[in-house]
């Protein structure tokens, strides 16, 4: 049994999770990958991680805030912690933020983000730092 944190990456980048979880594995988290979003609640499901990080632009251009809502719909998922990382909103010129209704995440981060910048992201969320929205799902 393990004590380490547990992080699930929800991408479909190969490339991106691969080089990510290295980051976090180094950065002492334990690492599972999904590449969409069924794969991703799926995992979320059996695995129950910590903290979930979600692309928003998998199959279809608005998959991860529809795993996002379904995530906070779980009941044993409901407390995990969840960041958006999206390059979408600098493609699209959209400011995306955790909103309750339509994406109840706890921060959105934007691609490309350096591996420690991101690994101190999730330690501030799962240290209950400054997060991007409310708690009250």
């Amino acid at each position: 049994m393990t004590d380490k944190q547990k992080v699930l990456l929800v991408d479909d980048d190969a490339g991106f999770l691969k080089a990510t979880s290295l980051v976090l594995q180094h950065a002492g988290y334990d690492v599972i990958t999904a590449q969409a979003a069924q794969a991703g609640l799926a995992a979320a499901r059996e695995h129950l991680p910590d903290v979930i990080i979600v692309d928003v632009m998998m199959a279809r251009p608005d998959e991860g805030f529809a795993l996002a809502r379904a995530l906070r719909a779980d009941d044993d998922l409901a407390d995990a912690r969840i960041l958006v990382l999206t390059a979408a909103g600098r493609q699209y010129q959209m400011l995306f933020e955790p909103d309750e209704q339509w994406l109840p995440v706890d921060k959105v981060l934007e691609k490309p983000i350096a591996g420690d910048a991101l690994a101190d992201e999730i330690a501030a969320v799962l240290d209950g730092g400054e997060t991007g929205g409310p708690r009250d799902w």
